[in-house]
């Protein structure tokens, strides 16, 4: 079998998925420090708790949390121009750096809730700096045979922190250390995180030095000019994708608890359940479809969890098929997010390629600081049957994005042939 045009093979003729001069040590590095910025921000998820210890409310968080809507999308928008300016890893460095000294500052909040809105406002924007901006460091040390593998190792693995995060914080705020003590250890593990991350960019070549000034200059266009490029087809689509994900991640972890709280069930459920299958499915699932067309792989994922998401319709106080939509739901995102990240560098023009995951963040975080207002609301006003329609109709829309595709592309197999 032969290698496309540029691919990188290794000593057997086959492709590889690293790229020249970065070995595994740098993808421990890149991964460890995920691992540690997931768990410090899974174990920020107290935060409701402390707000109340403090004398707040719920409504009370829900302001700490939106405190970084503004500063988190400015700062995107900024990353989305100018995605080149610095390495990622050294934005990585330094948006974790910045989570942990709020982290940190969150133990200094004792005599009311209201300063922790300044605390949002650092904790906010610089998750949605990470989130954004890790793909983007994996990207400089994958290959496009290796990015959807590496891209669900890296998204398992801040999955696995996220959820072992809150069990984390959750048994040592009964200790001794309390809350205050807790997010100080959430600092400390930043801290560590950002050291991996140094340590990753150490041993991961530069690929700016590849290009020269010159050519660096040709290809970069404005953000106006790339965003007009991107909305349209074959990018702008699978960005819909995303945002439409973002979307149903929220909801679906950010509103579970009270969700589950009506129905009469625990809502740990949802989260072992669905944890252990989004790490499953980027383990094990993700390297097996590598050979796999991904457009294909992103169609039935999404389909499994369109089910997944119309099954929460009818569980009822059933717990068992509460844990098993909570694990379909696991299976179906977990596979199908990275897959569309992935692709979405595939189809993009060179032109664009550098600004594509930058803008995609954008995107997603976007849609993960805003649509909570509007989940809120349907909540309030009509109740969780109407909710899971609109969602039931976000992953219909991708349903029918990812199909077409696949329907377009054997059209054009069965013309070519």
């Amino acid at each position: 079998m032969g290698t496309k045009p540029g691919e990188v093979v290794d000593s057997h003729g086959r492709p590889d998925a690293l790229r020249p001069g970065v070995g595994a040590a740098a993808v421990v590095a890149v991964l460890l420090s995920a691992l540690g910025i997931s768990t410090s921000f899974g174990m920020l998820l107290l935060l409701p708790l402390y707000v109340q210890d403090l004398g707040g409310s719920v409504a009370s968080f829900g302001l700490v949390l939106s405190a970084a809507v503004i500063p988190a999308v400015l700062s995107l928008i900024v990353l989305s121009s100018h995605p080149e300016a610095l390495r990622p890893q050294w934005v990585l460095v330094l948006a974790i750096t910045v989570f942990g000294a709020g982290a940190a500052a969150t133990s200094t909040v004792t005599g009311g809730w209201e300063p922790l809105a300044v605390v949002g406002l650092l904790l906010g924007t610089a998750w949605a700096v990470v989130y954004t901006v890790m793909p983007m460091v994996m990207n400089e040390m994958v290959t496009d045979s290796g990015r959807v593998t590496y891209f669900g190792y890296l998204t398992g693995t801040q999955q696995l922190g996220i959820g072992a995060g809150p069990v984390l914080a959750g048994w040592m705020s009964h200790t001794s250390l309390g809350f205050r003590g807790t997010f100080i250890v959430a600092g400390l593990v930043c801290a560590a995180a950002a050291v991996s991350t140094v340590v990753a960019a150490a041993l991961t070549p530069d690929r700016r030095r590849a290009t020269s000034p010159d050519r660096g200059g040709e290809r970069q266009l404005s953000l106006l000019r790339t965003s007009a490029t991107l909305v349209r087809p074959p990018v702008g689509p699978w960005l819909l994708v995303i945002a439409l994900f973002a979307c149903l991640f929220t909801t679906m972890t950010q509103f579970q608890t009270t969700f589950a709280n009506t129905q009469g069930l625990d809502y740990s459920l949802f989260y072992v359940a669905y944890t252990i299958a989004v790490i499953a499915v980027r383990f094990l699932v993700a390297p097996w479809v590598r050979r796999f067309d991904q457009v294909r792989v992103i169609a039935i994922s999404i389909t499994v969890m369109l089910i997944a998401v119309a099954s929460f319709l009818v569980v009822g106080s059933n717990p068992l098929a509460y844990a098993t939509a909570s694990a379909a739901m696991g299976l179906g995102y977990g596979l199908a997010l990275p897959a569309t990240q992935a692709h979405v560098v595939a189809v993009s023009t060179d032109s664009v390629a550098p600004q594509v995951l930058p803008i995609a963040g954008l995107v997603f975080q976007t849609a993960i600081l805003a649509s909570p207002l509007a989940v809120g609301w349907i909540i309030v006003q009509f109740g969780y049957w109407l909710l899971f329609t609109v969602l039931i109709a976000f992953a219909i829309v991708q349903a029918l994005i990812s199909w077409r595709q696949v329907i377009s592309q054997g059209r054009h197999l069965a013309q070519g042939a």
